[in-house]
């Protein structure tokens, strides 16, 4: 697949890290009232929903069959890290979610490591000790996370929810080479809605108007998203795609302090620096490969 170098694909990146952290945003809102999956569910509902009309416009063709084990693997991370995102947003400040979620990188390296032998580099293991103590800087030193158990569930799906994600990443963007965005993003929305509905079932509640019209819209922005994050991760390397994957924190930052009064910490800004300061040394460290690997 060839590539392009222009600034094109990182904005749209950047633009598709701030409509998906609007949509976080709205599931930190409505956790007040609902329960996660059911955030979740109807969120992949009304983004079926948008899907439909789109697709009905484009005509993308049927998903291939010998994709679908893909679409679903990838589907069933979806649900983990949305679910434990969700979650995590709704006890923990936007930004330190954010900034907790910056730690993909590093576990990824690691579990390289301890699973496929890799070699554990010196600039790795810094990496790895930086990243550790970023971490704990923000849960730690921010004085906003409270000890409790909620919030040590909290703090631990904020740190599961990167881990599915990156896989996810890498699932999306060998997928990009094979099927349209469209394709992808609608068969997905449906599997997740799918998968997610027998937990949501267990503790659904009735919405009301202004609750459905929040659901949908964070629907639409999560439809949205993942639409400009494939067109994105399709156009360039995934290192750049990485540079833009940092701006959520500032979008995290502002939409927790206009719409929650969240003041992001300082804690939460030093861990942050560790954190990217880690990945930036794996990023340095690995060699460039083939942009699309086989699954």
């Amino acid at each position: 697949m060839r590539h392009d170098h222009s600034i094109r694909p990182v904005l749209l990146a950047v633009a598709a890290i701030a409509l998906l952290t609007c949509m976080d945003a709205l599931a930190k809102h409505l956790s007040a009232e609902f329960h996660t999956f059911q955030i979740v569910m109807l969120r992949y509902a009304f983004t079926v929903a948008f899907m439909v009309v789109l697709v009905a416009v484009q005509r993308p063709g049927l998903p291939r069959r010998d994709r679908l084990a893909a679409h679903a693997g990838r589907a069933a991370l979806s649900v983990v890290t949305a679910s434990s995102f969700f979650y995590a947003v709704g006890h923990l400040p936007l930004a330190d979610t954010f900034a907790l979620s910056f730690t993909a990188p590093l576990f990824i390296a690691l579990f390289g490591a301890l699973f496929l032998k890799e070699k554990l580099r010196w600039s790795i293991s810094a990496a790895l000790v930086l990243g550790f103590i970023g971490m704990l800087v923000i849960v730690f030193a921010d004085t906003r996370i409270e000890a409790g158990e909620r919030n040590t569930l909290a703090v631990a799906c904020a740190l599961i929810s990167p881990v599915a994600y990156a896989l996810g990443i890498v699932l999306l963007r060998s997928q990009t080479a094979h099927e349209p965005t469209t394709v992808i993003v609608f068969v997905q929305s449906i599997l997740v809605t799918i998968f997610v509905s027998p937990l949501a079932a267990l503790d659904f509640r009735a919405a009301d108007g202004t609750a459905l019209a929040t659901f949908a819209l964070a629907g639409l922005l999560g439809g949205i998203g993942h639409l400009a994050l494939a067109a994105a991760l399709a156009r360039t390397t995934a290192a750049r795609f990485s540079v833009a994957e940092y701006t959520g924190l500032l979008w995290a930052a502002l939409l927790g302090y206009v719409f929650f009064a969240e003041v992001p910490a300082l804690a939460v800004w030093i861990g942050a620096a560790l954190i990217i300061g880690g990945c930036a040394l794996v990023a340095r460290e690995r060699k460039p490969v083939a942009p699309d690997v086989p699954t």
